[in-house]
């Protein structure tokens, strides 16, 4: 996921595709808001367009923080992308983020990529 091995929009719609020319990077919005670019940090942390990512979320962060309590103090004064990274460094709750990854995932691959209609 970090290192760009996913079908998100910020990379999907970087490439030329049969039908498709590539897309500006801030025109690569996200499949449920379509108000900010679909990256995984987006997906991760801070989209609320789909109660079911909502609902995974608060219960993924509801254990992270039980896990890992410092890491509360990391979400709010930090980045997303800061946040993340942070979440992957203990050891703790390496396979809590990679299930949860891996749930966003499966959300967002139901829906088809938005494309901004020229």
């Amino acid at each position: 996921l970090l290192l760009s091995t996913h079908q998100l929009a910020v990379e999907v719609l970087r490439y030329v595709d049969h039908a498709y020319q590539p897309v500006e990077r801030s025109d690569r919005l996200c499949r449920f808001c379509k108000a900010e670019v679909e990256t995984p940090e987006h997906a991760l942390i801070t989209c609320k367009s789909s109660d079911a990512l909502v609902q995974l979320r608060t219960i993924f962060l509801s254990r992270l923080f039980q896990d890992a309590p410092h890491l509360q103090a990391i979400m709010v004064e930090s980045s997303d992308t800061e946040f993340l990274k942070a979440m992957i460094y203990p050891r703790q709750t390496i396979a809590l983020v990679a299930k949860f990854a891996h749930e966003v995932l499966q959300i967002f691959y139901a829906v088809p990529v938005y494309r901004l209609r020229a």
